[in-house]
């Protein structure tokens, strides 16, 4: 004898496929959704670098200068003495008890620009004062009267 089975009992069966599909759906799209969103994260990324920045060369040296003399002269009459003062080519002060004149005093430098200045004295009724550079007079001032006094400067040569 045969029975039927009633149509509402059927077991149902699925296959291996499908039962994966409905159990790991969820997973695969979290993966996927993963792996795109870090390539677009790492493309963003990519693009916004800073472009590199070009070497720049060393620095070179300077073309080497023709040697500076500066020449501190001073002249007139001296009197019973006076005092010089002067400012070499590196910035320091001297001073000098002036007991003859001329007086004269070189420096020679390598530097691109050269400065100096001095001022002096005198006792007597006279004096000059002239500074040179590389021979030429840059600066020159005299003074004629009872304890004369007299300034020349170089600001830049």
């Amino acid at each position: 004898m045969i029975v039927d089975k009633p149509a509402n009992d059927r077991v149902l069966r699925r296959s291996p496929r499908r039962t994966f599909l409905q159990q790991g759906w969820l997973a695969l799209v979290t993966v996927v959704a993963l792996g795109v969103g870090g390539l677009g994260v790492w493309k963003v990324h990519q693009m916004s670098e800073p472009v590199p920045v070009p070497t720049v060369l060393a620095a070179q040296a300077p073309e080497q200068f023709t040697p500076k003399e500066l020449t501190y002269e001073l002249f007139g009459s001296i009197g019973d003495g006076g005092i010089l003062s002067y400012v070499d080519i590196d910035g320091h002060p001297h001073k000098v008890d002036l007991t003859e004149l001329p007086w004269s005093h070189t420096e020679t430098t390598t530097l691109t620009v050269v400065s100096g200045s001095m001022s002096a004295q005198v006792n007597g009724g006279e004096v000059g004062c002239r500074m040179l550079v590389n021979g030429v007079v840059r600066d020159e001032q005299s003074s004629t009267h009872s304890e004369a006094d007299v300034t020349c400067r170089v600001k830049s040569a």
